[in-house]
């Protein structure tokens, strides 16, 4: 059977199975002649038998009969004489392929046996308001125009919606499925409504299409809830939502995935391309795998009781062996972004390969024992700033407006949305403390580098609060400044090459003697038989002349060796003037020490 949804009227070709037909009444109509099931004796359908006739053959009918009405065309009056005929109880019945041109109102009615509604056509509103299935519903190809309401129907036994069309809203509130559930290819093109349903034995929404919003608010889900090929243009609302069974994908929505105090009690692989996925303040007390495709996922204030995985999808899910169009998505950045932690115990919480550039940290417990599997990105800052991986709210409180900030200073850095409001934005401390779990989270993963990025935010953060002490901020100014704190190895260098080339200019200035100090030699003349006494003395070293006669190669190239050799605490045998000792004596402290951060800078970015 083929279905076709055009924008306007929706039309059901009937089958070619011959299982399907029989002898039609065959009175002849605008549409051609009916193939209504004759009612016994007649030759004739219930719709068309003479009045007399139709009011002995549902005179016949006592409450719970079983009726055949395949292929009847149903007014309103010819179905309220059919309701009230049995008693608005039926046993078992048949309405495969009926039509029902006109308001189908089946309020209140109990089928006590199998209710067949296979193939039927209903052109204007279907209400089945408070109706209770004691058997098997069979809603298979059936074609609602207008949308069917199952607003606090029991559905007893098995309820069959397979191919099912939903030509606008298909409203199942408070309904009740004891048994399976299967809405396996069923097509809803308004919004589907299923809040506060209870499904005991689970249910399938294999190859679903909803075109609008789909709500499963405070749903329950007993066993399996399989999700499998379901696409959704709109959002899908499960919030307050609890599932005993795994959730099952692949699943497509275009829109909003709403597990906001969801209650999932049991393993659950949820497999999702979404534009966003809310977890906020549901319940995980089983292990979650969550694989995720362009969402943004919220997980403020869940409660992680067991481990939690977050992974990257990269690829587009596969479904009947081929892949699940993303159509509501395509074009967009399939990486998913994390966007909140606050108030999570990240402890049970591992990712891979999820966007963090613009996570909010500040709030999460247990930052230190966050697990990073894979590359996890996270934001930059703007140039010209020192290249490395920050958080979003080092951001956030970089473009405040502060008291003595210039707007160089918060050019290019990403205001929060409360901006720019101070008191909504943490501060120096509570970032340096985020930062610090931050790196030893990454430190206990065995990743040294990335690590470094995160010491190098903390340090930044108490290097700018101001309530860090005076003493400290200098040290920290100078820390930053010579070596990035001991995790930029060109700046250490260049650091000490500056240093270096300053002791050269120092000791060509007033470092080095004048060239070769004169010997000279005290004491008496010897006479004959008498002892001679001579004292040979060396001038201390000495310096005169002009600056302008300092600059000299020869000068240059000792004060080199001396500069040099400081550098790797050797002597030079260098004489040296008062200044010049001093000076090297400095050189001899400061310049190794530069070269050391170096090593450290280089180190840090290659161990393990």
């Amino acid at each position: 059977m083929n279905l076709i949804h055009a924008g306007g009227p929706i039309l059901a070709f009937l089958s070619d199975d011959p299982r399907l037909r029989w002898p039609g009444c065959g009175f002849p109509g605008d549409r051609g002649d009916c193939f209504g099931v004759p009612w016994e004796p007649y030759d004739r359908c219930l719709a068309h038998l003479e009045p007399e006739e139709r009011r002995q053959a549902l005179g016949a009918l006592s409450p719970g009969a079983a009726v055949d009405c395949r292929g009847v065309p149903f007014t309103r009056e010819l179905l309220e004489e059919l309701k009230a005929a049995v008693g608005n109880t039926f046993g078992e019945a048949d309405f495969g392929r009926a039509r029902f041109p006109e308001l189908a109102d089946f309020t209140g009615v109990t089928f006590t046996g199998e209710a067949f509604f296979w193939l039927a056509h209903f052109a204007d509103d279907a209400l089945f308001y408070e109706v209770t299935f004691n058997r098997d519903a069979v809603f298979e190809e059936a074609v609602f125009e207008m949308g069917g309401a199952f607003e606090h129907a029991d559905f007893q036994g098995s309820a069959w919606f397979q191919d099912t069309l939903f030509g606008s809203d298909a409203a199942f509130e408070h309904a009740r499925f004891s048994s399976g559930a299967l809405f396996s290819r069923a097509q809803m093109f308004g919004e589907a409504a299923f809040l506060a349903v209870t499904f005991t034995d689970g249910i399938v929404f294999v190859s679903v299409q909803v075109e609008e919003r789909a709500r499963f608010n405070e749903v329950t889900f007993g066993r399996d809830a399989v999700f499998a090929g379901a696409r959704f243009k709109g959002d899908v609302d499960l919030p307050d939502t609890t599932f005993t069974g795994p959730l099952v994908g692949p699943i497509v929505c275009g829109g909003v995935l709403d597990l906001s105090r969801a209650v999932l009690t049991c393993p659950i692989r949820i497999r999702i391309a979404a534009a966003q996925v809310l977890l906020q303040a549901a319940q995980i007390n089983t292990a979650l795998t969550l694989d995720v495709r362009y969402a943004d996922v919220n997980l403020q204030d869940a409660v992680l009781s067991q481990p939690v995985a977050i992974n990257f999808h990269p690829r587009p899910f596969s479904f009947n062996d081929g892949p699940l169009p993303e159509d509501p998505l395509t074009g967009q950045d399939p990486r998913p972004l994390i966007v909140m932690l606050a108030g999570v115990d990240a402890a049970f919480l591992a990712l891979s390969g999820v966007d963090l550039s613009a996570c909010l940290f500040t709030g999460a417990h247990h930052l230190d024992q966050l697990r990073f599997e894979g590359h996890v990105p996270f934001d930059e800052p703007p140039a010209p700033w020192t290249r490395r991986r920050t958080i979003a709210e080092e951001h956030h409180w970089r473009a405040l407006p502060l008291p003595g900030r210039r707007t160089a200073q918060t050019r290019g850095w990403q205001p929060c949305p409360n901006h720019p409001d101070p008191a909504t934005t943490p501060g120096p401390k509570d970032l340096a403390a985020t930062y610090r779990q931050l790196r030893k989270a990454l430190e206990d993963g065995k990743n040294e580098p990335g690590a470094a990025d995160f010491y190098y935010g903390e340090m930044e953060m108490r290097r700018l609060d101001h309530d860090t002490p005076f003493g400290e901020r200098i040290l920290l100014h100078a820390y930053w400044l010579v070596s990035g704190y001991g995790l930029r190895a060109s700046r250490a260098l260049a650091a000490l090459g500056v240093a270096m080339a300053l002791t050269v200019f120092l000791m060509m200035l007033w470092g080095l003697p004048n060239p070769t100090p004169k010997q000279t030699a005290t004491g008496t003349m010897p006479t004959p038989g008498s002892r001679i006494h001579l004292v040979i003395d060396k001038d201390d070293p000495a310096l005169s002349g002009p600056l302008s006669q300092r600059w000299t190669a020869d000068r240059a190239k000792d004060a080199g060796h001396v500069v040099l050799n400081s550098v790797i605490f050797r002597s030079s045998d260098q004489d040296l003037t008062t200044a010049g000792t001093w000076i090297e004596m400095f050189s001899r402290f400061s310049e190794p020490v530069l070269l050391g951060l170096a090593a450290l800078a280089a180190r840090g970015r290659i161990k393990r």
